[in-house]
């Protein structure tokens, strides 16, 4: 099976200069009769028993913006059980820029419907060639996200947010570089969670809790002990050099600096939180 791949200081404490958005510009989709003709084309070798041609033209149909296309490509990429074409079909969904709305839509199911994907623990064989085609999957949806450049809502971002902490760097890689490129303030806290527990990308520093139950013997300790696996238990003990890189330079396209350290980006958000609060944070 052939892999789809996705093609993939000290802080200042000033306030960085927030650039005016600009308006979407209206995109047009491509012409009925053109769309009727690729479709046809589309059917044809997409029913070929050679599965490299069906990639190729899969590919080939998705770089089409219009309504037929943006329903099959939602179908391949919904209900397919081919995980190469739904990561090529991400990717068309992301091409809608006629229709972003609808296409982020999808996409944004996808998020929920592929939530278990690439999150086994030390995969070998065919487990591990399945792991690494999943992690496709869900890192081409968030470069098909970035490109459609349409920001969640409360319960989509909330849904969206945690895969900044995915143990896969394919994935985690691209949801920095989403939220790096939509300028979403409302990772800062998730980041910096992120940043703490991989300080400089080569090594894991740990975390802690307290809890005060007020009850005697070690039953604190036995609740501290649960608290903390429930909320750092699943985080991986690796070197990150890619996902910290991406990590800072989401944290540049953001807020405009560069921090070295968590401690910085903490302190900054201290200072700062009357902006924070403007952003959503």
């Amino acid at each position: 099976m052939r892999t789809v791949v996705a093609v993939l200081v000290t802080a200042v404490l000033a306030l960085p200069a927030v650039a005016k958005e600009k308006k979407a510009e209206k995109v047009l989709p491509h012409a009925d009769d053109v769309v009727k003709t690729a479709t046809e084309r589309f059917e044809k070798d997409f029913a070929d028993k050679d599965s490299d041609k069906r990639l190729r033209i899969l590919k080939w149909y998705g770089m089409h913006m219009h309504k037929d296309v943006l329903k099959r490509l939602s179908k391949i990429y919904l209900k397919g059980k081919d995980l190469e074409q739904q990561a090529l079909a991400a990717m068309g969904l992301g091409n809608q820029l006629h229709d972003p709305k609808k296409a982020v839509k999808y996409l944004m199911q996808g998020i929920e419907a592929f939530d278990k994907y690439a999150t086994r623990e030390d995969p070998e064989g065919d487990e591990e060639t399945k792991q690494e085609l999943e992690a496709t999957v869900l890192a081409n949806t968030l470069i098909a996200l970035a490109k459609l450049n349409v920001k969640p809502d409360k319960k989509g971002w909330k849904a969206i947010k945690k895969l900044i902490d995915h143990n896969h760097d394919e994935i985690a890689i691209a949801m920095l570089d989403w939220c790096g490129t939509t300028q979403e303030w409302r990772a800062l806290p998730v980041i910096l969670e992120w940043f703490n527990f991989y300080p400089d990308g080569y090594s894991w520093s740990g975390g802690s809790v307290s809890v005060d139950t007020g009850a005697a013997g070690n039953k604190d300790a036995k609740a501290a002990k649960a608290k903390f696996h429930a909320k750092y238990g699943g985080r991986a003990r690796k070197a990150r050099p890619k996902a910290h890189a991406a990590m800072k330079k989401a944290l540049k396209a953001i807020t405009g600096l560069e921090f070295k350290k968590a401690e910085e980006l903490k302190a900054w958000m201290k200072e700062n939180k009357q902006l924070l609060k403007k952003k959503g944070v």
